[in-house]
């Protein structure tokens, strides 16, 4: 398929490497750095366009990857749209309720078919742990929750100029950029929260609004908790997501603050619990994430197929992201 792509910074070149590994092509790209177009376009072989050229080349495209920052999508988005064209938009879809609001309306308005780019939701592991959750097998969500630390983003205000996460213009924070993996694999596993509790913490003194750490709960609507206790400020990685269910647990685990290396799980009726090992790891195998993200999206656009994570659900993630915002702000349960 004929990709063409808005954003070519290091996440930009996973995407395209993940279209030609399934047989496609990048055909150009389009950045306000034009160093990060030409260097997108020297290394793909393809246009690196000017603004004026984004309606021809989005419409020579099978679809479009949005991989901006949040907070610079909705023109592009409807440039997409508007010419029926489908969409992969990286997460977060935005940093404001007003923002989804109105890529909701486009959406609606032009019929759009979009993906939000959850690349963890994707993997090996956790499909299969979404797949022994919603075969009953590990029974009733009782305890779902993800911990995750290590040296993220900002970690000791090292690299701060190399991420358009820590510009003081455009950053968001951990829970609005990243969290938004974990409440969308929360939810998948044990369904919508009825409310959540949430405490926040920056560690970067010039970005005061730049939450680093985090800790929340989360009752589910139909019953059981959930939580998340993650840090951009550990100098040691690890990160374990796990269901406890009424008839079984099972966790993923690894160190790093994205790396699966292993699904251990145990009925009421195993004696012993069993290990799957994987050794997947985001941090040492980005290209190969989000290659399952784009095999999907594909296969639902060429065969008419449902998308597990269609715009709703980025809109779902950043309510939930903010209202954790509001809740460690005011002090307060947030209703959801």
């Amino acid at each position: 398929m004929k990709v063409f792509l808005v954003g070519a910074g290091d996440i930009a070149f996973s995407h395209a490497k993940a279209v030609v590994r399934l047989g496609g092509e990048a055909i150009g790209t389009y950045d306000v750095s034009d160093a990060h177009a030409q260097r997108f376009s020297k290394y793909f072989g393809c246009p690196a366009v000017k603004y004026e050229q984004l309606e021809e080349y989005i419409g020579k495209a099978d679809y479009v990857v949005i991989c901006t920052p949040p907070t610079k999508r909705l023109e592009y988005v409807e440039k997409v749209l508007s010419a029926h064209v489908p969409l992969y938009m990286e997460k977060p879809i935005g940093t404001s309720m007003e923002d989804a609001m109105k890529l909701k309306e486009m959406a609606e308005k032009y019929d759009g078919r979009i993906i939000v780019g959850f690349a963890h939701h994707y993997r090996p592991p956790f499909m299969k742990l979404a797949e022994m959750v919603q075969s009953g097998m590990l029974g009733d969500p009782v305890n779902v929750f993800c911990q995750r630390m290590g040296p993220g983003f900002g970690f000791r205000q090292r690299s701060m100029a190399e991420s358009w996460r820590t510009d003081a213009k455009l950053a968001c924070g951990m829970t609005i950029e990243s969290l938004s993996h974990e409440f969308n694999l929360l939810t998948t596993l044990g369904g919508p929260f009825k409310n959540i509790t949430a405490n926040v913490w920056s560690t970067i003194d010039t970005l005061p609004n730049f939450d680093t750490n985090s800790s929340m709960t989360m009752p589910f609507a139909n019953g059981g908790i959930a939580s998340i206790n993650a840090s951009w400020s550990s100098d040691l990685g690890f990160c374990m997501r796990g269901y406890i269910g009424t008839k079984g647990t099972a966790y993923i685990t690894g160190q790093g603050l994205f790396e699966f290396k292993e699904l251990t799980y145990k009925t009421a009726e195993m004696e012993h619990a069993e290990t799957i090992t994987y050794n997947d790891s985001y941090d040492l195998g980005q290209d190969d994430v989000i290659f399952h993200v784009h095999e999907h999206f594909q296969d639902c656009l060429k065969n008419d197929k449902p998308i597990l994570t269609p715009l709703q659900d980025g809109i779902d993630a950043l309510h939930m992201s903010l209202s954790a915002l509001k809740s460690s702000k005011e002090h307060v349960t947030v209703e959801l």
